[in-house]
Protein backbone atom coordinates (compact mmCIF):
# COMPACT_ATOMS: atom_id res chain seq x y z
CA UNK A 1 0.00 0.00 0.00
CA UNK A 2 1.26 3.20 -0.68
CA UNK A 3 0.37 5.69 2.66
CA UNK A 4 -0.83 4.82 6.08
CA UNK A 5 -1.99 1.40 7.41
CA UNK A 6 -4.91 -0.44 7.35
CA UNK A 7 -6.06 -2.99 10.20
CA UNK A 8 -8.82 -5.14 9.01
CA UNK A 9 -11.46 -6.95 10.96
CA UNK A 10 -9.77 -10.28 10.57
CA UNK A 11 -6.71 -8.77 13.03
CA UNK A 12 -6.16 -9.81 16.66
CA UNK A 13 -6.93 -6.95 19.00
CA UNK A 14 -5.32 -3.68 18.48
CA UNK A 15 -6.08 -0.95 20.72
CA UNK A 16 -6.70 2.64 19.16
CA UNK A 17 -9.02 5.63 19.20
CA UNK A 18 -11.84 6.23 16.59
CA UNK A 19 -11.47 9.76 15.14
CA UNK A 20 -14.54 9.40 12.40
CA UNK A 21 -15.62 7.58 9.09
CA UNK A 22 -14.20 7.74 5.69
CA UNK A 23 -14.95 6.57 2.36
CA UNK A 24 -12.62 4.33 0.56
CA UNK A 25 -12.29 5.21 -2.96
CA UNK A 26 -11.25 3.10 -6.21
CA UNK A 27 -8.56 4.44 -8.25
CA UNK A 28 -10.94 6.01 -10.70
CA UNK A 29 -12.75 7.58 -7.50
CA UNK A 30 -15.58 5.16 -7.51
CA UNK A 31 -17.23 4.87 -4.31
CA UNK A 32 -15.22 1.49 -2.60
CA UNK A 33 -17.09 1.33 0.94
CA UNK A 34 -16.40 3.05 4.78
CA UNK A 35 -13.65 2.56 7.13
CA UNK A 36 -13.25 3.83 10.57
CA UNK A 37 -10.26 6.46 11.19
CA UNK A 38 -8.72 5.09 13.84
CA UNK A 39 -5.40 6.19 16.01
CA UNK A 40 -2.89 4.26 17.81
CA UNK A 41 -0.80 5.59 20.51
CA UNK A 42 2.11 3.66 18.91
CA UNK A 43 3.39 1.30 16.20
CA UNK A 44 6.77 -0.40 15.47
CA UNK A 45 7.62 -1.16 11.75
CA UNK A 46 10.37 -3.00 11.00
CA UNK A 47 12.39 -1.68 13.84
CA UNK A 48 11.25 1.96 14.10
CA UNK A 49 8.57 3.02 16.19
CA UNK A 50 6.10 5.29 15.12
CA UNK A 51 3.91 7.51 17.56
CA UNK A 52 0.04 8.82 17.53
CA UNK A 53 -0.20 7.55 13.91
CA UNK A 54 -3.64 7.19 11.95
CA UNK A 55 -4.86 4.91 9.78
CA UNK A 56 -8.21 3.02 9.17
CA UNK A 57 -9.88 0.25 10.46
CA UNK A 58 -11.79 -1.50 7.12
CA UNK A 59 -13.27 -4.86 6.06
CA UNK A 60 -10.76 -6.84 4.23
CA UNK A 61 -13.03 -7.69 1.70
CA UNK A 62 -12.87 -3.79 0.10
CA UNK A 63 -9.32 -4.91 -0.91
CA UNK A 64 -8.78 -8.53 -1.16
CA UNK A 65 -10.51 -11.57 -2.18
CA UNK A 66 -8.64 -13.57 0.73
CA UNK A 67 -8.83 -12.58 4.59
CA UNK A 68 -5.62 -10.17 6.08
CA UNK A 69 -4.48 -9.12 8.98
CA UNK A 70 -3.56 -5.35 7.45
CA UNK A 71 -1.01 -3.18 5.66
CA UNK A 72 1.69 -1.15 6.11
CA UNK A 73 2.34 2.08 3.32
CA UNK A 74 5.86 2.96 1.88
CA UNK A 75 4.90 6.56 3.83
CA UNK A 76 6.26 4.35 6.90
CA UNK A 77 9.52 3.42 5.03
CA UNK A 78 10.45 7.02 3.49
CA UNK A 79 14.29 7.37 5.30
CA UNK A 80 14.95 3.85 4.30
CA UNK A 81 14.80 1.33 1.44
CA UNK A 82 12.98 -2.31 0.92
CA UNK A 83 14.06 -4.92 -1.00
CA UNK A 84 11.32 -7.62 -1.78
CA UNK A 85 12.80 -11.23 -2.86
CA UNK A 86 9.39 -13.23 -3.44
CA UNK A 87 11.27 -16.25 -4.36
CA UNK A 88 13.00 -16.85 -1.18
CA UNK A 89 9.88 -15.36 0.57
CA UNK A 90 12.25 -12.73 2.07
CA UNK A 91 12.00 -8.65 3.04
CA UNK A 92 14.71 -6.58 3.63
CA UNK A 93 14.78 -3.26 4.80
CA UNK A 94 17.92 -0.84 5.64
CA UNK A 95 18.59 2.40 6.30
CA UNK A 96 21.97 2.16 3.54
CA UNK A 97 21.20 4.26 0.46
CA UNK A 98 21.01 1.99 -2.92
CA UNK A 99 25.25 1.74 -4.17
CA UNK A 100 25.73 4.70 -5.79
CA UNK A 101 26.77 1.85 -9.07
CA UNK A 102 25.09 -0.77 -10.26
CA UNK A 103 25.73 -2.82 -13.60
CA UNK A 104 22.99 -2.04 -15.64
CA UNK A 105 23.49 -5.43 -17.30
CA UNK A 106 22.09 -7.18 -14.44
CA UNK A 107 19.72 -4.39 -12.66
CA UNK A 108 17.15 -2.34 -14.32
CA UNK A 109 17.62 1.64 -12.80
CA UNK A 110 14.11 3.01 -12.49
CA UNK A 111 13.42 6.65 -11.46
CA UNK A 112 10.16 7.07 -9.57
CA UNK A 113 7.77 9.43 -10.59
CA UNK A 114 6.26 11.85 -8.08
CA UNK A 115 2.69 10.88 -7.41
CA UNK A 116 -0.32 13.28 -6.72
CA UNK A 117 0.03 13.83 -2.99
CA UNK A 118 -3.21 12.29 -2.72
CA UNK A 119 -1.98 9.23 -3.69
CA UNK A 120 0.93 8.56 -0.86
CA UNK A 121 4.13 6.63 -2.18
CA UNK A 122 2.66 5.31 -5.41
CA UNK A 123 5.11 3.93 -7.84
CA UNK A 124 5.20 5.22 -11.25
CA UNK A 125 8.04 5.07 -13.35
CA UNK A 126 8.59 5.59 -17.15
CA UNK A 127 9.44 3.27 -19.70
CA UNK A 128 7.68 2.27 -23.34
CA UNK A 129 5.13 -0.04 -23.82
CA UNK A 130 4.29 -1.41 -27.25
CA UNK A 131 6.23 1.34 -28.86
CA UNK A 132 5.15 4.24 -27.41
CA UNK A 133 6.43 6.19 -24.27
CA UNK A 134 4.55 5.68 -21.10
CA UNK A 135 4.01 5.72 -16.90
CA UNK A 136 3.79 2.11 -15.03
CA UNK A 137 2.36 1.48 -12.33
CA UNK A 138 4.22 -0.88 -10.15
CA UNK A 139 1.85 -2.68 -7.97
CA UNK A 140 3.58 -4.71 -5.32
CA UNK A 141 0.41 -5.91 -3.59
CA UNK A 142 -1.70 -7.31 -6.68
CA UNK A 143 -1.10 -10.57 -8.46
CA UNK A 144 -1.55 -9.66 -11.95
CA UNK A 145 -1.04 -7.40 -14.72
CA UNK A 146 -3.21 -4.71 -16.86
CA UNK A 147 -2.41 -3.32 -20.25
CA UNK A 148 -4.88 -0.59 -21.02
CA UNK A 149 -6.67 -0.79 -24.46
CA UNK A 150 -4.90 2.09 -25.95
CA UNK A 151 -1.79 0.45 -26.28
CA UNK A 152 -2.70 -3.08 -27.70
CA UNK A 153 -2.51 -2.50 -31.48
CA UNK A 154 -1.06 -4.78 -32.99
CA UNK A 155 -0.48 -7.32 -30.05
CA UNK A 156 -1.98 -10.96 -30.37
CA UNK A 157 -4.53 -11.57 -28.00
CA UNK A 158 -6.45 -14.78 -26.10
CA UNK A 159 -10.23 -14.93 -25.25
CA UNK A 160 -11.24 -16.93 -21.72
CA UNK A 161 -14.34 -16.82 -19.72
CA UNK A 162 -13.90 -15.26 -16.76
CA UNK A 163 -13.66 -11.71 -15.11
CA UNK A 164 -10.74 -10.64 -18.00
CA UNK A 165 -12.01 -12.05 -21.26
CA UNK A 166 -9.04 -10.52 -23.33
CA UNK A 167 -5.32 -11.93 -22.51
CA UNK A 168 -2.56 -9.98 -24.78
CA UNK A 169 0.61 -11.96 -25.66
CA UNK A 170 4.26 -10.85 -26.43
CA UNK A 171 3.77 -7.42 -24.97
CA UNK A 172 6.74 -5.36 -25.53
CA UNK A 173 8.44 -3.24 -22.21
CA UNK A 174 11.27 -1.22 -22.38
CA UNK A 175 12.59 -0.20 -19.10
CA UNK A 176 16.02 1.36 -18.06
CA UNK A 177 18.03 -0.44 -20.90
CA UNK A 178 16.21 -3.81 -20.61
CA UNK A 179 13.51 -4.66 -22.86
CA UNK A 180 10.95 -7.46 -21.52
CA UNK A 181 8.15 -9.65 -23.19
CA UNK A 182 5.35 -10.05 -21.34
CA UNK A 183 2.55 -12.48 -21.39
CA UNK A 184 -0.66 -13.00 -20.04
CA UNK A 185 -1.52 -9.62 -19.42
CA UNK A 186 -5.00 -9.03 -19.17
CA UNK A 187 -6.56 -6.26 -21.15
CA UNK A 188 -8.68 -3.16 -18.92
CA UNK A 189 -8.96 0.58 -18.75
CA UNK A 190 -6.56 1.66 -16.54
CA UNK A 191 -7.96 4.48 -14.15
CA UNK A 192 -5.41 6.06 -12.76
CA UNK A 193 -2.21 8.68 -13.40
CA UNK A 194 -4.74 11.89 -13.73
CA UNK A 195 -2.53 14.84 -13.30
CA UNK A 196 0.89 12.82 -14.76
CA UNK A 197 2.47 14.04 -18.27
CA UNK A 198 1.83 10.63 -19.69
CA UNK A 199 -0.97 8.37 -19.55
CA UNK A 200 -0.29 4.65 -17.27
CA UNK A 201 -0.18 2.26 -19.98
CA UNK A 202 0.40 -0.85 -17.81
CA UNK A 203 0.34 -1.80 -14.38
CA UNK A 204 2.70 -4.29 -13.17
CA UNK A 205 1.68 -6.74 -10.30
CA UNK A 206 3.56 -9.75 -8.50
CA UNK A 207 2.82 -12.64 -11.16
CA UNK A 208 5.58 -9.91 -13.62
CA UNK A 209 7.43 -8.64 -10.46
CA UNK A 210 8.26 -11.85 -8.73
CA UNK A 211 11.05 -12.56 -11.79
CA UNK A 212 12.61 -9.89 -9.91
CA UNK A 213 14.28 -8.95 -6.69
CA UNK A 214 12.88 -5.39 -6.09
CA UNK A 215 14.30 -2.44 -3.80
CA UNK A 216 12.44 0.31 -3.53
CA UNK A 217 13.75 3.48 -1.86
CA UNK A 218 11.01 6.37 -2.00
CA UNK A 219 13.68 8.65 -0.27
CA UNK A 220 16.47 8.32 -3.14
CA UNK A 221 13.20 8.34 -5.69
CA UNK A 222 14.71 5.24 -7.10
CA UNK A 223 13.13 1.45 -8.19
CA UNK A 224 15.82 -1.27 -9.09
CA UNK A 225 14.88 -4.23 -10.24
CA UNK A 226 17.35 -7.55 -10.50
CA UNK A 227 17.27 -9.03 -13.19
CA UNK A 228 16.94 -12.91 -13.23
CA UNK A 229 20.28 -14.80 -14.61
Amino acid sequence: TARGFVITRSAPAVPYGVDGRTEELNADGSHRGESLLIRVDSMLVAGKVFRNVTGTLSDWQMFSSEPFDGTVGLDFFRDRRVTLDYRSLKLGVTAVPIPGKLDPRRYVILDLIDPPKSQGSVLYARGRVNGREAVIYLDTGYSVSFIDPAFVAGLPSVERPGRFTVFRQRVPLEMGQHTFMLNEVREDVIRRGAGLDLPVALTLGSDVLSHFIVTIDVRAKKLILGVPK
